[in-house]
């Protein structure tokens, strides 16, 4: 087996992720030089097919927002979010007080920081939320949850071809 053979895992998880089923996906996909994809969530199909460009898209802006602040921001961003992967901060009462301030916060790069730390900490990886519009997911209670960073730094590299819309 090549490099080129194996898939690549997307750096969060998702509901209803595709990564499982993207060989076959890329069985019918057209060819064509743009990859137009409603519904990215944690974009298996973008990472483990290779068209000139791609539009991704998908209804929920925190994560569009997370892959336009990873896109332009890259490597900063990443080492940025790997401060929230300490053991202090593995803890219900950190992971409650950080959904709080994700919930609270106006500021899109913090945001973006901590919807990759929810996720990474919440039950499941589950993204749900309230009819307020709050995340609501419950701790997850993970012996030590694992930091993404090589895969977000391929996302990173892939995404230069990307344009993404919520």
């Amino acid at each position: 087996m090549s490099v080129s053979d194996l898939k690549t895992r997307p750096f969060l998880k998702w509901a209803g992720n595709k990564y499982q089923i993207v060989e076959r996906i890329k069985a019918v996909l057209p060819k064509a030089k743009r990859l137009v994809e409603p519904f990215v969530g944690s974009g298996a199909v973008f990472l483990n097919t290779n068209y000139s460009s791609y539009f991704l898209a998908d209804v929920n802006p925190d994560l569009i927002n997370l892959y336009k602040i990873l896109q332009s921001e890259g490597l900063d961003f990443i080492s940025y979010c790997k401060t929230f992967f300490k053991s202090h901060t593995n803890t219900e009462a950190c992971y409650y007080e950080n959904r709080c301030i994700f919930n609270s916060t106006n500021d899109l790069r913090l945001k973006s920081a901590l919807f990759i730390y929810l996720n990474k900490h919440t039950f499941n990886g589950l993204c749900r939320y309230n009819s307020r519009g709050e995340f609501n997911s419950p701790f997850g209670r993970y012996k030590s949850p694992y930091f993404p960073e090589e895969e977000m730094k391929y996302f990173y590299r892939k995404s230069k071809k990307a344009v993404f819309k919520c």
